[in-house]
């Protein structure tokens, strides 16, 4: 990538930069600050998220105070003066650039027939994860603690992006499910393909999906081959007849754009089936579909066990 300055003797570029939500900063720098390189190649690779370009700290106000985005907040730039930036000749051309191992692997074991160079990733879904007396202590404990759920958040607090309602799990609710998920893991992991590691950490929360509940697009790990968090769970459970609708889990295929993977429209969609447990790859972009509880009770709400299996 090169920058091309249409006043070449600025001494400094003004930025604009547009942050999702409808947020904006400014700021000023000069034409050689290796900031500007970096925010303007942000946008011009769009989708892709590396392991050492994750997070945007920027000082602000002569140093006193400091703007933190993450990359994938950054929606756009307006430099003033204009700068242009020019793609290298590998990518004018289409040559492939080099990948790295775990990108190679995921392409060969990804590819599906009829989806050209889409990579779709493996999804494992077990039925009957739970025996029925389990299923009926699950649904008596979680009604049981309705009063103790709360609204969920996402991370950098953005708002209208994640609506439900979560509670920590209690404490024999975590030692049924970590049980259960190591006792399935030498099962699931050959299909995941992501070959044997020791399962460290299992983290484990109770998820209420009410009336109008969704989450947006999002990936549960930053793309870095070396994330402790290998796979996202999502358990789910409902009262019968099922009281909801909508709810389904949209999990995003991907496509190599320079040597990287990037999310794209195309999606396999995940239904919730009740006493059903799914594994995917926490880096994967997902997305919860909107929910529909027509009776507004909690009790008819769309329920997930949900959480994430790190490795050591």
């Amino acid at each position: 990538m090169k920058l091309v300055f249409q006043q070449p003797g600025a001494r400094e570029i003004k930025l604009k930069l547009l942050l999702a939500g409808g947020q904006s900063a400014a700021l000023s720098l000069s034409p050689d600050h290796p900031l500007l390189a970096r925010i303007l190649g942000a946008i011009a690779d769009r989708g892709v998220v590396s392991a050492d370009n994750q997070l945007f700290q920027i000082p602000i106000e002569g140093g006193r105070a400091s703007l933190t985005f993450a990359i994938d907040q950054l929606v756009g730039v307006v430099t003033d003066p204009a700068v242009l930036i020019e793609r290298d000749a590998a990518e004018v051309t289409g040559a492939s650039p080099t990948l790295s191992p775990a990108v190679a692997a995921a392409a060969e074991t990804g590819a599906a027939p009829g989806l050209g160079d889409l990579v779709r990733h493996p999804v494992v879904q077990l039925d009957g994860f739970l025996t029925g007396s389990e299923v009926a202590w699950l649904m008596e404990l979680t009604f049981a603690n309705e009063p103790s759920f709360v609204p969920s958040r996402v991370s950098d607090d953005r708002d209208h992006y994640r609506h439900s309602l979560i509670l920590p799990a209690p404490i024999e609710l975590w030692k049924m499910m970590t049980g259960k998920i190591s006792a399935v893991m030498p099962e699931v992991m050959p299909q995941l393909r992501l070959g044997k590691f020791t399962v460290g950490n299992i983290e484990c929360q109770l998820t209420a999906s009410i009336d109008g509940s969704y989450f947006k697009i999002h990936t549960d790990a930053n793309r870095n081959e070396m994330v402790k968090r290998q796979l996202t769970y999502v358990y789910y459970f409902n009262r019968e007849p099922k009281g909801f609708t909508g709810g389904e889990l949209r999990i995003y295929d991907d496509r190599i754009r320079n040597g990287k993977l990037a999310a794209t429209e195309s999606f396999q969609l995940v239904e919730p089936r009740h006493n059903s447990i799914v594994f995917f790859h926490a880096a994967v972009m997902h997305e919860v579909m909107p929910v529909g509880v027509p009776s507004k009770a909690f009790r008819d709400a769309r329920f997930t066990v949900n959480g994430w299996v790190d490795r050591v």
